[in-house]
């Protein structure tokens, strides 16, 4: 009897370590603070499904898009590669990225959607902030 017990409790054992998320170690980047101002979106078409998209900064997670939402990173000025993927039943699908780069001058539009059942990330047009007039003299 005790042998069948001891088999279940190790058993049991191995199960629950295997599903239990192990820490990565490794430092959450912060995208509260920045030089620059990149904004994602997840723009709703006719062929998305409304999965949560996940999105990432040079490879580095950075936030979590539902249909509709959009998120404002600050990023050090430089180029980055905007990407992403969402979580399916058996894994995860990774979305290109997205080349862009950054300056203190201008915000940066990235958005996400789905074409043809092909879903991709793309540049927008860039809102450039207006140099500071100078009073009349």
């Amino acid at each position: 009897m005790t042998h069948c017990f001891t088999l279940a409790v190790i058993t049991a054992a191995i199960t629950l370590t295997g599903c239990a998320k192990h820490p990565t170690g490794e430092p959450a980047a912060n995208f509260a603070s920045g030089d620059t101002l990149v904004t994602v979106a997840h723009i709703s078409g006719k062929t998305d499904d409304g999965t949560t998209v996940f999105v990432t900064v040079d490879g580095t997670d950075a936030a979590a898009l539902k249909k509709g939402q959009s998120v404002d990173l600050h990023v050090p000025a430089g180029p980055h590669q905007v990407g992403g993927y969402a979580r399916t039943l058996i894994g995860r699908v990774t979305i290109a990225p997205v080349k862009i780069t950054t300056t203190a001058d201008a915000v940066k539009h990235v958005a996400y959607s789905v074409t043809k059942t092909k879903p991709s990330f793309s540049e927008l047009p860039s809102d450039s902030t207006p140099a500071q007039q100078q009073p009349p003299a």
